[in-house]
């Protein structure tokens, strides 16, 4: 399930954002079902004005294209300030979709190893993906596509592997510290380069030298931009899903050691609507992941989003008379998908009995049919832009509605502690 051949235009991307306001005003109530056990999140949104509140959206291709968490990132960033690009990663070195606000450019031949591979590597790193180069001097370019104050960079931390020798890292305009191992599972020689810049950049470029003969492999990087307010991270990988992520578990402790998360939202569920897996291990593949998530990163808050009413394929062969000759041709048709409603209901069920909070997007979907009518890719399983921008403005407006529930809770509350003393 890939959308490489989405190309993204920010002026295009932000005006759609905003002719969604009005649409979005009428219709049922957009809501998150046990939303008090977000609180922890919100009181961090409270302080977003002194400190970095990090978000990670951890999903599969829905997420890896980018449109949908860019549409909510950019809302949120907008009320409680912006913190940076947040986690990065060379999409295109690696051969495949990614948000098409950034490239990264290298000299380099690159392989990669996804979460989804059958063989793969024991370590993949916080963003369940990891591209290696054999090359004696790796370097690697990363280019912002829109340049703006707001996209300024002040400090990165890149995520590596040079092998046993200590490779020397030579950034132009940045002053490096290097630690390691950075995240759990990693061997010794996994390390972490944190560069930071003389002045805030947009561009910039490193490389590594004398790095012996081993594989050098990249993970990805954090970008800050030394202001306080939102990081939305978001990762995802064509194809994943739940038990992929907990089969590679290391990538589940990586993400919390590394991006210190206040929210994780999990965007899953597709997938597996589209294989073989019953319902109860479906829902032990949840209990699993958010098992991993709360032993690591007990403070964080957890959100559990249900999956778009996407569909299946028929195509049904048929023969016709072409002159003296009879050609095959195809009669194809789409019909919804019945196990998409069965891993809904679980989602649902399952978050209900834990207490951990759910965004039902999947009656949102199904509600709002005209409006996503034309939101739709050929496949009927994505969305196209304007369908992500949506589904994105949703899970904002869902968010906000829950946040203001608590603050009008909190300032109530403080309003009767103050009476009682």
């Amino acid at each position: 399930m890939n959308l490489s051949s989405w190309k993204f235009n920010k002026t295009t991307f932000f005006a759609g954002i905003l002719t969604l306001t009005v649409s979005l005003a009428s219709g049922q109530a957009n809501r998150i079902a046990q939303d008090s056990a977000l609180n922890k999140f919100f009181a961090s949104l409270d302080r977003s004005d002194s400190m970095v509140v990090s978000i990670l959206h951890l999903g599969d291709s829905h997420i890896q294209a980018g449109f949908f968490p860019e549409a909510t990132a950019s809302l949120l960033q907008r009320d409680f300030g912006d913190a940076g690009r947040g986690w990065v990663f060379p999409w295109n070195l690696a051969n495949t979709n990614g948000p098409g606000d950034y490239r990264w450019n290298s000299t380099a031949r690159w392989s990669a190893d996804r979460i989804i591979d059958k063989y793969k590597p024991s370590v993949l790193g916080p963003g369940a993906i990891v591209i290696s180069s054999t090359q004696p001097s790796p370097a690697l370019a990363y280019n912002r596509r829109e340049d703006g104050p707001e996209n300024n960079i002040s400090q990165a931390e890149l995520f590596y592997d040079a092998g046993p020798e200590e490779a020397t890292i030579v950034a132009p305009g940045a002053d490096i510290n290097i630690f390691g191992p950075p995240f759990r599972a990693a061997s010794s020689t996994v390390k972490a380069a944190t560069l930071n810049f003389e002045e805030p950049v947009q561009n910039f470029q490193v490389r590594w030298d004398d790095k012996g003969s081993q594989p050098f492999h990249f993970y990805g990087a954090l970008l800050f931009n030394g202001k306080p307010g939102i990081q939305y991270n978001a990762i995802g990988i064509n194809g994943a899903m739940y038990s992929q992520y907990n089969d590679a578990n290391n990538t589940l402790i990586a993400q919390m050691d590394v991006l210190k998360p206040q929210l994780v939202i999990i965007s899953l569920g597709t997938n597996e609507a589209f294989s073989s897996l019953s319902a109860s291990n479906f829902r032990d593949q949840i209990d699993s992941a958010v098992t991993v998530i709360r032993r690591y990163q007990p403070g964080a808050s957890i959100l559990l989003t249900t999956p778009p009413e996407c569909k299946k394929v028929s195509k049904r062969a048929f023969k016709r008379k072409v002159g003296k000759k009879y050609k095959t041709y195809y009669k194809i048709s789409y019909y919804p998908n019945p196990y998409i409603a069965v891993v809904t209901q679980q989602i649902m069920s399952y978050c209900k009995e834990k207490g951990i909070a759910c965004w039902n997007f999947n009656a949102e979907n199904r509600f709002r049919n005209a409006e996503f009518a034309g939101g739709w890719s050929p496949d009927h399983i994505h969305f196209n832009v304007r369908g992500y921008q949506l589904q994105g403005r949703l899970l904002y407006e869902a968010l906000h509605q829950s946040y203001l529930k608590y603050k009008k809770y909190t300032t109530a509350h403080y309003n009767v502690n103050e009476h009682d003393d």
